[in-house]
């Protein structure tokens, strides 16, 4: 586990921080988790008598994460992240995921261009997984570096 909390790294805030706990960060990649209690508002509509976490909450999760990895590359510095957004999203949902659970997020930057930067992305739950597939993140370059 990391000594550096999500919220360091990220401008995501409760409710809509997901990430919980960064595992491992390093070279580009990262291994973090996301809690689900079974009592967060977004349940109680989705499914009542069988909760199941939205799977478009578990793509946000894994774009939180991939933002986290992108702190460690060189030159990306480990300040809060300046805003940026999600322009690309190819994920396979494998199984659903029903509170409660830990889900173990993994993202690792696999290309970029300019701004763009492209990630291979998975989420598990008790070994099974959840999904896989490809983020892109549009980050700007950060505010001062320019001259």
């Amino acid at each position: 586990m990391t000594d550096v909390s999500p919220e360091q790294l990220l401008p995501h805030r409760a409710p809509f921080l997901f990430v919980d706990t960064i595992c491992t960060l390093g070279d580009g990649a990262v291994q973090a988790t996301w809690t689900i209690r079974g009592d967060e508002d977004f349940l109680r509509g989705h499914f009542p008598d069988d909760a199941i976490i939205p799977g478009v909450l578990i793509g946000e999760a894994l774009a939180q994460a991939a933002g986290i990895a992108l702190t460690s590359l060189p030159g990306e510095g480990t300040g809060p992240r300046r805003p940026g957004f999600l322009a690309h999203i190819n994920l396979r949902f494998h199984a659903p995921a029903r509170p409660p659970c830990q889900i173990e997020l993994t993202a690792k930057v696999s290309g970029g261009m300019g701004s763009l930067h492209q990630f291979d992305v998975t989420a598990h739950s008790q070994s099974e997984r959840l999904a896989s597939g490809i983020l892109v993140l549009a980050v700007p370059p950060t505010t001062g570096a320019e001259t």
